[in-house]
């Protein structure tokens, strides 16, 4: 299949669409925003193409020259599996930068930080210089980002879509329930998980939601605690370094902190909690497997 041109006449461009599967648009002529429109100045292009049977995510990324990080985040909840593609689904790639879906609760502030870009960046891209709010589920697009928190969520969660995704990759060393502390020797309910990992090891969040708690918590030492919807918190301990602050929304992949070993800690790891409705439950129940 050849790749759609770009200034076709309408007529010609649905006849090469009935053939490729593809389109190509120009994003100045074509705004993705619900509220808004791209400066006049941008020039970055959207690609909408239908999944034929067999292809794979490597395999669009390089036909359209897009990185396959970036496909995924643009299409993150169109995608359940990254090794299986459904055919007929139609996949947006973006030249220049990736789509996003704005969060209820989500501000540009939030958004900027999740993609390594600054807020002028996107309110440019996106011609927001005379609007105040951004709305939920509005799209806009992202330019050039740094880091792409979707991709880093699928490779975490095995390349699957996933209730929650691992927070890092670490040894097991103690699961949830009953156990002798090993700092104080006595016995006590682990409420959580172990991993083991290299002080300094990144830690991600996994899930989407908003920071409850950034900083020094007893025991807990350096922690950072998410609010997730549907009644869930998730927590993370002994960490050595912590790159967000309470109230900003963190999307799932979203880099959190590093690995550490403070407060009750006998070595460099990462200490993992999943609750509920003020209920501590199990992560490997909830997490993809090993």
């Amino acid at each position: 299949m050849s790749r759609p041109k770009r200034f076709l006449p309408l007529s010609l461009l649905f006849a090469v669409l009935a053939f490729s599967g593809g389109i190509l648009w120009h994003y100045a002529s074509a705004p993705v925003g619900a509220q808004g429109g791209p400066s006049s100045s941008d020039e970055f292009e959207i690609i909408e193409h239908q999944i034929q049977a067999g292809e794979t995510l490597a395999h669009i990324a390089q036909r359209f020259a897009v990185p396959v990080e970036r496909l995924v985040s643009s299409n993150e909840p169109l995608l359940d599996d990254l090794e299986e593609l459904e055919p007929g689904k139609t996949l947006r790639l973006v030249k220049n930068g990736v789509l996003h879906r704005v969060k209820s609760g989500q501000t540009l502030t939030d958004i900027a930080k999740t993609y390594g870009v600054s807020v002028a960046e996107i309110v440019d891209a996106n011609g927001l210089h005379d609007r105040k709010y951004i709305y939920p589920e509005e799209e806009l697009l992202i330019p050039n980002p740094s880091q792409t928190p979707a991709w880093r969520r699928f490779e975490l969660a095995g390349g699957k879509k996933a209730l929650f995704s691992w927070p890092l990759r670490g040894v097991l060393t103690s699961g949830f329930g009953p156990r002798r502390h090993p700092v104080t020797g006595r016995r006590d309910f682990h409420e959580g998980i172990d991993l083991e990992v290299p002080e300094g090891t990144e830690v991600y969040a996994a899930r989407a939601g908003r920071v409850l708690f950034a900083g020094y918590r007893g025991g807990y030492g350096l922690s950072v605690v998410l609010q997730h919807d549907q009644g869930y918190r998730t927590v993370y301990a002994h960490l050595s370094e912590v790159f967000v602050y309470r109230g900003q929304f963190i999307e799932g992949g979203q880099r959190l902190a590093l690995s550490g070993r403070t407060g009750n800690s006998t070595g460099p790891h990462l200490h993992f909690e999943i609750w509920r409705y003020g209920k501590a439950l199990n992560p490997l129940a909830l997490l993809p497997p090993l």
